[in-house]
Parts: structure tokens; sequence; C-alpha cells
């Protein structure tokens, strides 16, 4: 199948006119014409109803514009693949991650490639286990760098380190001066925790359920920074990976505790790809990169 008359026809489907989408292109409307009449031989089936108001998707072009993003997106990493051949003077890679690997080491690895490689572009998006996933099944992520992922035939997994749960809470709070708690001592306590698609919380809401641990959850969210500000308040607590509260922990915001019953519970750290999808070199390098930067974290 032809790029140029796919990207004629994407034109054409988002401005909803042949005339429209020769201007977006500079090219003559009867190229435009050409291309999409090549694509309906092609898949034996009319794409656009040609109306006075104008071009109006079939169904068979609805699919096929369904498609197109992961269509361009994989030719896309194609020429990524083929340009960074050139000792990585170019290239492109999409990395899904958890919000902590942002807020602990993306930022340095990323500085440290750009150093060595700065023609190579990063397309990062913080996302949930369940989302990270699903990016690298569907072809819009090349990486994802995830906690405790699922198991999955088509995911190949190379865990970089590990890490423990602590309880954290403010620096006031009664438990402050513990260097460890069971759990049933945190049970009176509001609890702040991450979304159920969080591969954290899927950690711990099986260990709270081993245990027989019903936490006084009053605060459920996306995001980590307002886990840990909640914790950091009042009487309130959470649970999260020791690596992801060492900022707040050195400024002195925040206290944590280690909890006995989590200690045989070590939260795995992966860098997470397709199977059967080869690796852009410049994903290969930022993959050794974070494995030589993470270095600092194992236990």
């Amino acid at each position: 199948m032809d790029f140029t008359a796919l990207r004629y026809f994407s034109a054409t489907a988002q401005s909803r006119s042949i005339r429209a989408a020769s201007d977006r292109l500079h090219v003559s409307p009867s190229a435009i014409s050409r291309q999409i009449a090549k694509l309906e031989h092609e898949l034996r089936a009319p794409i656009f109803d040609r109306h006075a108001q104008g071009m109006k998707l079939t169904p068979a072009g609805e699919i096929l514009l369904s498609k197109m993003d992961s269509v361009m997106r994989e030719f896309s990493r194609v020429k990524s693949h083929i340009a960074a051949l050139q000792d990585l003077q170019a290239g492109n890679v999409d990395i899904y991650c958890f919000q902590t690997a942002i807020e602990s080491f993306v930022a340095p690895v990323l500085n440290r490639f750009h150093t060595q490689y700065p023609d190579v572009t990063f397309n990062v998006r913080m996302s949930s286990t369940d989302e990270a996933i699903e990016a690298l099944i569907t072809g819009t992520a090349e990486i994802s760098l995830i906690i405790n992922p699922p198991a999955h035939d088509n995911i190949t997994k190379l865990e970089v380190f590990r890490d423990r749960m602590v309880a954290v809470f403010s620096p006031q709070h009664r438990l402050a001066g513990r260097k460890i708690v069971l759990l049933r001592e945190l049970e009176d306590f509001p609890f702040a925790l991450t979304e159920p698609s969080f591969g954290l919380r899927q950690q711990l809401d099986r260990v709270f359920a081993r245990h027989g641990f019903e936490p006084n959850t009053f605060c459920v969210t996306n995001s980590l920074a307002l886990v840990k500000e909640v914790a950091s308040i009042g009487n309130n607590c959470t649970v999260l990976p020791r690596f992801a509260v060492e900022r707040e922990l050195a400024a002195g915001t925040i206290k944590s505790a280690a909890v006995r019953e989590l200690g045989a519970e070590p939260l795995g750290f992966f860098i997470c790809t397709l199977s059967d999808r080869s690796l852009s070199p410049a994903a290969k390098v930022f993959m050794d990169i974070v494995v030589d930067y993470c270095r600092r974290y194992r236990v």
C-alpha cells in the first residue's frame, strides 16, 4: 500500500474536502483524487461518499482511518530505526512510564542520552500499568517502564532493580519515630492510595487481602504527588516504594517506616517491550542507560 495515498486519504478525511486537502498538502486536486481511487481499487471498496457538501467516509473508510495512526506511527518508527543505524544521528523513541520513574530518574537518564545523541527525540507519557501494557500491544509505546508488570505472553520483561514498600506519614504523626510498624497499627489512620490500574496498588491489594487488612481509604487518585502530599499532613498515611519518597525524606517533609508484613513483598521495577517487535538502536541505548543509572536503587 502506498504511503502517499494514505497521507492523501488522511488529509481528505480530516478536511472532508479534496480541495481543502489539496491546499493543505500543496498538491493538485486531481493528484489526490487519483490516489484515493487507487486506494479504493486496492481495497475493493469505496472509502468516501461524494456529496455536494463534501467527502464523507464510508464504513470501509472509517475502518481505514481508525488504523491510520498505528500504521503511520509504525512507519515513523521504521524510519527512526534506519536513521539511527548511522551512529544514532536521528530517531524517535516512544516511552510510557509510571510517575515515580518520572520523578526519580527519567529526567537525568534523558539528559545523559541527549548529551551523547542530541538528534534523537523522545515522547514520554506518564501512565498506569494497564495503560503501559496496552501501549506496547498497540504499538503506541516502544518501551514501557512498569512496577510489577502482570504476566503476558507477548511482553518481554527486564528487571532493573527491586525496592521495598514503606509506610509514609507526616513528621508529626504518632508513628513518625518508628523504624518498623505492623499493618494492624495502620488500620485506624486515613489512607491515600493510587488507582487500582497502578501496579503498586495491585501489589498492595494482594498483600492487604492476604493479611486481612482493610485500609481506611478516603482518597484514591492517579497522582502520586497527591498521595504523598496527603500522607504528609495530619494523621494520614500511605504505603509507597522507598525510592518514590527519597527526596521528601531528605527534605524532612515526611517520615517512613518499614512494614513487617511487606518485608517479603519486594517491588520489582521492569523495562518492558513487545516480544515480537525489534527495538530501535536508540531504544536499546536508552535501556542500557536506565539499567546503569538505576544501580543506585538496588537493594
